[in-house]
């Protein structure tokens, strides 16, 4: 089990994230008051009370966390964006993907983010590069859902540090893992970051999570990630904050060797599902829209026959069908979902027939091109343009 911080899922979604390194970028996050924060993220950052004027004394480590800046000039200093930071304040650079890949990758067990117990001297864990490499060899072995207390148990009971091979992780694939019954107190409270640390991980576009389960839906030889997932560590830094620079220079590196691409050329399929051009943020939204495991999960809680686009009930037209609709990603195209507490959230997602949802697409590619943009810049931009561009369809 390991330390997260806890209670603060939403922030960790990536068009949050995107958010707070646009501003890191812009201004002192340690200087920001909650006014020119909360007005750049639209989210708010209790408690708001006299010592607590400035966010970052409460959320210091939240933003350390989510590796956009550090802070090395010590207390009562500017802090400082990171490599991360930049990157992702500009639109379209960076996949969720990539994000979490890192992530997972930087995440240490204990981690330089929380100042009492990281050492440069201590020879870190990497439980969430334990996590997705657990569920990976799973799913590889037939067990494509794993609940949180299996991960946790397995990191737990194995003395793992994560960066163990593919003959080591299969070994423990198969067998049955539970946490014992009489946890303390202080017991449950890790077990419950270890599992809201996974939660964070939700963007990655070939997973899906409920309440208890993670599902893997990947469409690749499992071992091109697998592969891909090492713990990182800046080996020669003496402080935290040292640390955390390094590891976020180390950003482009750790996930050099990342491949989603799909057997059928998935350029092909991104062109075929209606965009134009097959970039990076583009092939990464096809993935997560095909991730058959949201999919599911989407229409199990939404059982429409009726595109969201165009209003046409496509049972009536097709009654030997159960369903002809896709799933469409009402996001930037960069991000993955976002996650709450109960797992996945699915409510930016919607149901359109496939000739709509490759119009959506074509109308993305054109819309951006004439903005001269890569990626819509948050969320509600995206939905903004999706509004749009049904509109327009439904004034013809």
């Amino acid at each position: 089990m390991w330390r997260f911080d806890q209670g603060r899922l939403g922030y960790y979604s990536f068009d949050q994230i995107r958010k707070h390194a646009k501003f890191a970028v812009a201004n002192d996050l340690a200087a920001a008051g909650h006014a020119d924060l909360g007005a750049a993220t639209g989210i708010g950052y209790p408690p708001i009370k006299v010592g607590y004027e400035q966010p970052w004394r409460n959320y210091g480590r939240t933003f350390r966390l989510m590796r956009i800046v550090t802070q090395p000039g010590g207390r009562n200093t500017p802090a400082v964006p990171t490599t991360v930071a930049h990157l992702l304040a500009q639109d379209g650079q960076v996949t969720s993907d990539d994000f979490f890949h890192f992530w997972a990758q930087s995440f240490t067990d204990p981690d330089p983010a929380f100042s009492q117990e990281w050492e440069p001297t201590t020879d870190p864990k990497f439980p969430l590069v334990f996590a997705l490499k657990f569920l990976l060899i799973r799913a590889n072995s037939g067990i494509d859902t794993s609940s949180y207390e299996e991960i946790i148990a397995a990191y737990s009971q194995t003395g793992f540090n994560g960066d163990e091979d593919v003959s080591a992780f299969f070994k423990i694939a198969s067998k049955a893992w539970t946490l014992p019954g009489n946890l303390t107190n202080a017991e449950r409270d890790l077990v419950r970051q270890a599992r809201e640390s996974i939660l964070v991980l939700s963007p990655l576009s070939y997973l899906n999570f409920n309440s208890k389960d993670v599902t893997v839906s990947l469409n690749v030889d499992f071992s091109s990630i697998f592969g891909s997932l090492n713990g990182i560590r800046d080996i020669g830094a003496d402080d935290r904050e040292s640390e955390l620079v390094g590891l976020a220079d180390l950003f482009a590196s750790s996930i050099a060797d990342l491949d989603l691409e799909q057997s059928s050329s998935l350029f092909d399929e991104t062109v075929e599902a209606g965009f134009t051009e097959g970039t990076r943020v583009e092939k990464t939204h096809i993935v997560l829209e095909r991730n058959s495991a949201i999919r599911k999960a989407f229409f199990d809680r939404n059982p429409t026959t009726t595109c969201d686009f165009c209003d046409r009930d496509t049972n009536n037209e097709f009654p030997w069908s159960d369903r002809v609709l896709d799933i469409h990603h009402v996001l930037p195209l960069c991000s993955g979902t976002r996650s709450d507490k109960d797992g996945t959230v699915l409510g930016d997602l919607v149901a359109v027939c496939p000739t709509c949802h490759r119009a959506v697409h074509r109308f993305y590619t054109q819309w951006l091109k004439a903005k001269g943009k890569k990626d819509f810049a948050d969320a509600e931009e995206a939905r903004a343009v999706y509004d749009e561009a049904r509109n327009l369809r439904n004034d013809t």
